[in-house]
């Protein structure tokens, strides 16, 4: 029995060792345990918060990109394709999906003398639910100008631009601004009077007396019309008369009337882009000679200019 109680006894100090071990392993499990689990229940709450801050941000872009692609381009329109230089015309956009967009925009095209062309607003406008918004101009600028909208829109981080749209600008150029490629000489540019009334013109030398005088020009095929004032200036001895003509690449458009002292003809006339532009004066004054005469004319346009575009 002592053999036996001293195995018992070697038994429980064994188990006690041996569950005195298991125990401080347990206790140091559990210690171990409860730390990691507080690190998770921080760290659990503050991923969940990080996870929906994005999910919201990235739900923002989405939606912002969704939107702007559904958006159709505002679409921009001119009252007129062409116009002359001081015209009036308007331009309209169309506004798509007017009732969530908040502005609108319009800028033109504009190019320095110097630096560079770029951009710029000329007028901004709230949108308040139209569809159709309307901006109105004067044109300025030589041979062209262009414009466009862009609209901004609510959740839509960028704003819609529309295509742009050009105009096509007319001006009057004086005659002066050309010089004669040919001349039959005693023809020149200065202040002249017709019917009582002064112009800045173009006409027979008051030193010249050969009776028939022509000049050419080469408007180059930029230019549509050409207008004056005829006649013949006041210096002209009464009972003289003179006529005036005009051709187009080498092919007579305009005949004017028989012109006397006090008379004054303003005409335009149509051109087809010609390339080469004459101008005849003669004197019709019955009688004349190639050399001074008593009686004689002296034919001249007042204010003559050209209809152009591209120059």
């Amino acid at each position: 029995m002592a053999t036996f109680g001293n195995r018992v006894a070697n038994t429980r100090t064994r188990k006690y060792v041996v569950s005195g071990g298991v125990e401080v392993r347990a206790l140091k499990r559990v210690r171990i345990g409860l730390v990691a689990g507080l690190l998770v229940g921080l760290v659990a709450p503050l991923s969940a918060m990080t996870d929906t801050a994005e999910a919201r941000t990235a739900g923002l872009s989405a939606e912002s990109r969704v939107a702007a692609k559904s958006i159709a381009k505002p679409v921009l329109t001119s009252s007129a394709k062409a116009v002359k230089e001081g015209d009036r015309l308007t331009l309209t956009v169309t506004v798509k999906s007017p009732r969530t967009a908040t502005s609108a925009t319009f800028q033109k095209w504009y190019v320095p003398v110097y630096g560079t062309a770029s951009w710029q607003t000329v007028k901004t406008v709230k949108v308040n639910g139209r569809r159709k918004v309307r901006f109105k101009r004067v044109a300025t600028d030589e041979n062209t100008e262009r414009y466009r909208v862009f609209v901004t829109y609510r959740h839509v981080a960028r704003p819609v631009v529309s295509n742009a749209v050009s105009v096509t600008i007319w001006r009057w150029i004086p005659l002066s601004d050309y010089h004669p490629y040919y001349t039959t000489g005693g023809t020149t540019f200065g202040t002249t009077t017709i019917n009582g009334v002064a112009y800045t013109g173009w006409g027979v030398d008051i030193y010249s007396h050969t009776g028939s005088w022509e000049s050419r020009f080469t408007p180059g095929r930029h230019c549509r019309s050409f207008k004056a004032v005829l006649g013949v200036a006041d210096i002209s001895a009464d009972g003289s008369s003179g006529a005036i003509t005009f051709t187009a690449d080498d092919t007579q458009v305009y005949a004017s009337p028989t012109l006397t002292p006090g008379m004054s003809v303003p005409v335009t006339v149509d051109l087809a882009k010609p390339y080469r532009f004459g101008i005849q004066l003669l004197d019709t004054t019955p009688g004349a000679t190639t050399e001074r005469d008593a009686v004689e004319s002296w034919p001249v346009l007042g204010e003559p200019t050209f209809l152009c575009t591209g120059v």
